[in-house]
């Protein structure tokens, strides 16, 4: 539904634009309403004074609004002084409101409704900003962890526990940071403790993964003297495949993914069915905890299936 362009120029003697509730009219409609939700959800409360109903409505939709924190504003708009928007959307009858988001209407209702009924409705609008936003915030923080800068991308998913305090993959990332930063049981604490449908999240998956070989590198210390070790072994017997996987799991332990992956492949290329796939399965393992599209997982996916299926 489109909504023609009224006159911006006039003075706004309503406005505050740094509130959350606000009072529109004609004139600044376009602006504080259309061009206002394509940054925030806008809820158009059109009232009358007359209008007993409006009364009991527009104190509660208030209230819930002032507890949203800025996610969402609502503009109420008198029609009886404002008449054409109203006209336009066809509101035939008050109280009335609407939802406004990326400068079209989305939702709304007409009548007096029970608080809870309300604040679902005010939630749901509030969330349609909040999730694009929190995928853009949760992309943000990845690529925070990724730079190495462990201490803004904690801050990152903490900002967005704020706000969706059950995200999994913020949770998850943020057990990343922890586990990071040498907190191996705090980062397991978290991911322990998240509910049982974080099974189908992949960032849970990757960190969980994580977490595991962390736990495992910690549980079974490895010194300089025991990787150079490992290495002489190798080298005296290129398939001395326990060797091999144990200097994997030591590189991966120290952040040197890729040459965790090429030792496991050439396991897999000497011996695919080695100690029941264990290399396999380590190199998955792997897989999760970089993610899809990081290039060392494309890249090695590639030269397992090579290896694999050739």
């Amino acid at each position: 539904m489109e909504i023609e362009s009224f006159n911006n120029n006039s003075e706004n003697h309503f406005s505050n634009k740094n509130s959350a509730i606000i009072e529109v009219i004609t004139e600044n409609f376009m602006s504080d309403v259309i061009e206002k939700s394509k940054e925030t959800p806008v809820i158009v409360d059109f009232w009358a004074p007359w209008c007993e109903p409006c009364k009991q409505l527009t104190p509660v939709i208030e209230k819930i609004i002032k507890e949203k924190n800025g996610n969402v504003i609502l503009a109420k708009m008198n029609i009886d002084e404002s008449p054409e928007i109203a006209q336009q959307l066809k509101i035939q009858s008050i109280p009335a409101v609407m939802a406004f988001n990326d400068g079209q209407p989305v939702d709304g209702f007409i009548g007096v409704q029970s608080e809870k009924n309300i604040t679902e409705f005010i939630n749901k609008i509030s969330s349609l900003k909040n999730s694009s936003t929190i995928e853009d915030n949760i992309s943000a923080g990845k690529k925070y962890i990724d730079d190495g800068d462990l201490e803004t991308a904690a801050l990152v998913f903490s900002e967005i526990l704020k706000i969706e305090p059950e995200n999994v993959s913020a949770k998850s990332l943020l057990a990343r940071c922890i586990l990071r930063s040498n907190q191996l049981d705090e980062a397991e604490n978290i991911i322990n403790n998240l509910p049982a449908n974080a099974e189908n999240n992949q960032d849970f998956i990757s960190v969980r993964s994580e977490v595991e070989i962390f736990k495992n590198a910690k549980n079974n210390p490895m010194s300089d003297e025991q990787e150079e070790e490992l290495r002489v072994n190798i080298d005296k017997n290129p398939k001395n495949h326990q060797s091999r996987l144990d200097l994997a799991k030591l590189l991966l332990a120290k952040g040197e993914n890729e040459n965790a992956i090429n030792e496991l492949l050439k396991i897999i290329e000497f011996e695919p069915k080695w100690n029941e796939g264990e290399a396999r399965k380590q190199l998955i393992e792997i897989f999760n905890i970089l993610g899809n599209e990081n290039i060392l997982v494309i890249e090695g996916r590639k030269k397992l299936s090579s290896m694999l299926f050739s």
